[in-house]
């Protein structure tokens, strides 16, 4: 009788403390997200709260299909790094500022979800290409060793992150290292293209690098009249700013970055190459082992200069 006791005891004592803990170390199922301040690196601005909490609903009852097993909102909450849950929510908030319904914002997510294909760097190790930089916006001396060609897009999260090491890198390498900004921006932005073009117009009025920090330094509040505004800020010749804007006098220019950036398989922003070859580690120490590994090779003469090199 008394080892069934202490039993007894025992198994009492483990239901209160099962009891006293928190839900969320006893299941997985947390509820819904229940504040749009918990929805990291989403723009809500211009929405009705009516708007926003439908957005939120669908957010909370559709799963983020990036294999997390969460829903969108949990996932865009916990990983902020999650490409597709951030695809997904701007999805959602485009829908919503073009006027749909709850249902048909609803459908065209399922659309997105069907038919999201997550972009992998091509396996090319090893491929040297030949990138066309003539006619370029450049940071750094125009004769440096080491060219970092970036692929990008001024809506993009990524893109915007990686601004830090770029400017890092020039800075570590002055006399070595230049920058080539392509333009790739991609149709999940609804901003991105007429963002490549005025930063275009930028270049010809050569104030290219000041839009383009203005663009990526506000990267969550581009649109038409931001663009515009900004446009005044660095200071260029509006008329002539918005005439060639209206005209589309830069929109070929785009199409041929993203033409060449198809012919070297860029499958994403931001894609970056050092002399032709591709970047995979994007912190700092990944582009400095690669820039010193350039370095060597081109001081010893065994390699040849970047614009001599053919497309693999």
């Amino acid at each position: 009788m008394g080892n069934l006791l202490k039993h007894l005891i025992l198994l009492s004592l483990c239901s209160v403390l099962v009891l006293s803990f928190p839900a969320t170390l006893l299941s997985e199922e947390e509820g819904p997200v229940t504040e749009l301040s918990m929805i990291k690196d989403v723009d809500f601005s211009g929405l009705s709260e009516q708007q926003k909490q439908s957005i939120l609903k669908l957010m909370n009852e559709h799963d983020c299909n990036c294999g997390c097993k969460m829903t969108i909102a949990w996932c865009r909450n916990r990983d902020s790094s999650c490409r597709r849950s951030l695809i997904f929510a701007r999805t959602l908030i485009d829908s919503y500022r073009e006027g749909r319904s709850y249902a048909e914002a609803e459908q065209v997510l399922e659309a997105k979800a069907s038919t999201f294909v997550e972009a992998k760097l091509p396996d090319d190790g090893g491929a040297v290409y030949d990138i066309d930089v003539a006619d370029d916006p450049v940071r750094g001396p125009a004769n440096a060793a080491i060219t970092i060609v970036e692929f990008s897009d001024f809506q993009c999260p990524y893109c915007a992150g990686v601004q830090p090491t770029l400017k890092e890198v020039l800075a570590a390498f002055p006399k070595d290292v230049r920058l080539v900004y392509k333009q790739y921006p991609l149709n999940i932005h609804p901003y991105a293209r007429q963002a490549a073009v005025a930063s275009l117009a930028a270049h010809a009025q050569g104030k290219f690098w000041e839009m383009h920090d203005k663009l990526f330094g506000n990267y969550t509040a581009i649109n038409e009249e931001n663009i515009k505004r900004w446009a005044k800020e660095i200071g260029l010749d509006m008329a002539q700013f918005e005439q060639e804007m209206l005209a589309g006098a830069y929109e070929a220019a785009v199409q041929r970055d993203m033409t060449e950036g198809a012919s070297v398989k860029v499958m994403g922003t931001p894609s970056l190459f050092i002399n032709g070859k591709r970047v995979r580690d994007r912190s700092f120490e990944g582009f400095k082992s690669v820039i010193q590994q350039e370095l060597a090779t081109l001081r010893s003469g065994s390699a040849k200069p970047a614009g001599e090199r053919t497309a693999d």
